[in-house]
């Protein structure tokens, strides 16, 4: 155990009288080993996954910045995170942290004020209205492979691709691998096109007097594109442009000395050499969505850079569909527990779960407007203490399962447990395999403790090293 641990742990020991404290240390112990042997091995070994390492490469090339958050994949990507990225991939950092811009946007925070003034000044982008920039504002995949594909040298104003339907031209030069637009875009999916754009060739246009000058028809290498329409039609010219085919962007941002050859062989040595495992840590919250709880747990949340798992019932999710949707949107898991959490209808038969479950996950695609195809589920209770038969039914309909092996025991006093108390709960009772913990946790409308404590729970995981993740 560490220090840390110790401390908390023996505080929560202090506040509790001797006879009880063995009694309830010998009920935790007991119910955490029952716990434990339901827990699905797909719960554990985390490692880093493919947008992670992706992460890690652009990081050690000086083209993605981390925090103390780590790099919040999760998190959706707005137009200021944007625009400065697009500046990174195009190797100008320097033109903008040593130049002086104007902009006209009210709406920059200061970090970025260069930035999007060097945007503004050379034709990036020309903000949502006269004085707003829209910098908190969603960036969407079409409007930052818009931007990718305008460091590549790409111009949608001459008509190489439209910045509304940028998905064809992407899937070409390989910054996607499918023209079906996500539904969500996520700063994870912001790196992997970003990743992928370094080994994209760039290329150069030049306008030329016609087409006979470049030989339209010859192999000769180079392409052309007309432009939206003719310049005039009474001359019936059409403007025409040479494409030549440059170097990939990476030798591009090597020769601008953004980063040097042995900076880029180190990373992807690092790269190449696949997922490193991690310790993990997944907050999950039960029975919701609520109006007073959930988006104070959504905040913090979103605060501290943190996702989470929460199961849904799916009566709760058709009073607040809304919150469901917020879920979604701020890159959390939505899995169901269910539509009723009636032990007694639940638990009668195993068409009972099964339809009950069904249900649940129908009132999160009516919820979210599409089918989430949610194969994620907890039982109600837990599965300790249900028959095989139960448990095979479900995993044959092709749900996984999860228990949780740490509980902020934040639903089991009558008189409600204090934020303080579920912070030591949540320590003292994680168990077994230690480097994988899921925390138990409720975000109903009784739980306004909950939500007070969260706050402490993230910092203490964070001190040991846990990485968020969503089952």
């Amino acid at each position: 155990m560490t220090k840390q641990y110790d401390e908390t742990r023996n505080e929560a020991m202090r506040k509790t009288p001797a006879r009880r404290r063995g009694r309830r240390l010998t009920v935790l112990v007991f119910a955490a080993m029952m716990i434990l042997s339901a827990l699905p091995v797909t719960a554990f070994g985390a490692t880093q996954t493919t947008q992670d390492l992706q992460a890690n490469v652009l990081h050690e090339l000086n083209l993605l910045a981390g925090s103390p958050a780590g790099f919040k994949l999760h998190k959706k990507l707005n137009r200021v995170e944007a625009i400065t990225m697009l500046i990174h991939m195009m190797g100008e950092d320097e033109a903008v942290l040593n130049g002086t811009f104007d902009h006209p946007f009210s709406d920059v925070p200061d970090w970025a004020q260069n930035y999007v003034g060097y945007a503004y000044e050379n034709g990036l982008s020309s903000g949502v209205g006269e004085t707003l920039f829209g910098s908190g504002r969603d960036c969407t995949q079409a409007q930052y492979l818009t931007f990718l594909l305008r460091a590549l040298g790409y111009s949608d104003a001459a008509g190489d691709f439209t910045w509304d339907q940028p998905y064809t031209l992407a899937q070409s030069v390989g910054l996607i691998d499918s023209q079906q637009p996500l539904r969500r875009f996520s700063r994870g999916d912001m790196v992997s096109a970003s990743y992928r754009a370094l080994s994209a060739k760039t290329v150069k246009r030049s306008i030329v007097d016609s087409a006979e000058e470049i030989g339209i028809g010859e192999d000769s290498g180079e392409g052309v594109l007309p432009s939206e329409g003719p310049l005039s039609i009474e001359e019936k010219t059409t403007t025409v442009y040479a494409i030549t085919i440059g170097d990939t962007l990476k030798d591009r941002l090597i020769a601008r000395g953004v980063f040097t050859q042995q900076d880029y062989d180190d990373a992807m040595t690092v790269y190449h050499q696949g997922p490193k495992t991690i310790k993990a840590v997944y907050l999950t919250f039960d029975d919701g969505p609520s109006t007073r709880v959930t988006p104070k747990i959504l905040d913090t949340l979103d605060a501290n850079g943190v996702p989470a798992t929460f199961f849904v019932l799916g009566k709760m999710v058709d009073r607040s569909p809304e919150i469901v949707r917020r879920q979604y949107q701020e890159g959390h898991k939505v899995a169901t527990h269910g539509y009723s959490h009636d032990y007694d209808y639940l638990y009668a038969s195993t068409s009972n779960l099964l339809s009950d479950i069904g249900k649940g996950n129908d009132a999160i695609n009516r919820a979210l407007g599409f089918n989430y195809n949610n194969k994620v589920f907890r039982f109600p209770g837990g599965s300790h203490k249900k028959s095989q038969t139960i448990k095979n039914a479900v995993k044959n309909a092709g749900y996984v399962y999860y228990d949780w092996n740490s509980s902020g025991e934040d639903a089991t006093k009558a008189s409600g447990s204090t934020a303080q108390e579920i912070v030591n709960s949540t320590i003292a009772t994680i168990w077994g395999d230690t480097d994988n913990v899921i925390v138990l946790l409720h975000d109903t409308n009784a739980k306004g403790t909950t939500a007070e404590a969260l706050p402490q729970i993230i910092k203490y995981f964070r001190s040991q090293g846990y990485e968020f993740r969503t089952l």
